[in-house]
């Protein structure tokens, strides 16, 4: 798309969207913690602020209107946001506090997304809203079970040991099936999801900034063995760990 075709696209949607539109995205510019980002119906990013261009990697708004998450993220990240995306449009309300499983800051830390519909002028829908904040679990906000961060503290700090449910039940105070009820309501996602994730996560920052040997990266990450982290990374990322680092080693590995 040339720069004239998405300032007409970028136009016609923030003149849907009403006089106060472009006052909304300003206010979010000034914000120094949260990110927001705005689609239309196709997925389309519409706008940026600056601390989401920060976060994902972005060097400049512009350089993404028009674009859609499949565009710019892994094909993991991608599928995520716009499946929140596919939600809100779907259901036409609102997604509160929802532990995105991908950081876009390709992170260690999670991401507490909150996603709402774009209504225009005229009453009807024309895209997405979507604020969220990249933060550890001791940081966290506004999560319905407290004892949640501890458990989450204690997985990302103990990656490389044998974590089990019951293990992290006492430190929550719960019996392992209070717990493991808890802890899917508020991370959305089944504790062992949750290790494994937080694991690929550790794992594939390593391998984007430093050459410490792959055999390494999956003792350190509480993998078995390389063939086991190997094996766990080409099912969820699908591609080897070898491959992801030659694709995406940062200009700062060491």
């Amino acid at each position: 798309m040339t720069e004239k075709g998405k300032k007409r696209l970028r136009a016609a949607f923030f003149k849907a969207l009403g006089p106060n539109a472009a006052t909304f995205k300003a206010m979010f510019d000034a914000a120094p913690e949260l990110c927001l980002n705005m689609k239309d119906l196709h997925g389309r990013f519409m706008a940026l602020n600056r601390r989401n261009c920060e976060v994902s990697g972005i060097k400049d708004e512009r350089d993404v209107i028009g674009l859609t998450s499949a565009d710019i993220f892994p094909a993991p990240y991608a599928n995520a946001y716009m499946a929140l995306d596919e939600e809100v449009r779907r259901t036409g309300h609102p997604v509160l506090d929802r532990i995105t499983e991908f950081p876009t800051d390709k992170s260690r830390n999670f991401m507490v997304s909150n996603l709402y519909p774009l209504f225009g002028t005229d009453g009807k829908l024309i895209g997405t809203a979507h604020v969220y904040t990249v933060t550890s679990k001791r940081n966290a906000k506004g999560f319905p079970f407290h004892s949640m961060r501890d458990a989450a503290d204690y997985i990302m700090s103990h990656l490389a040991s044998d974590l089990s449910i019951a293990e992290l039940a006492r430190l929550a105070h719960m019996s392992p099936s209070s717990f493991k009820k808890a802890f899917i309501s508020t991370f959305d996602m089944p504790p062992g999801r949750y290790i494994l994730t937080a694991r690929l996560n550790a794992a594939r920052q390593l391998l984007e900034t430093s050459n410490t040997l792959v055999a390494d990266i999956a003792i350190a990450c509480g993998f078995y063995d390389q063939s086991h982290l190997t094996k766990a990374f080409l099912r969820e990322r699908g591609v080897t760990p070898g491959t992801y680092r030659r694709q995406h080693r940062g200009r700062n590995a060491r």
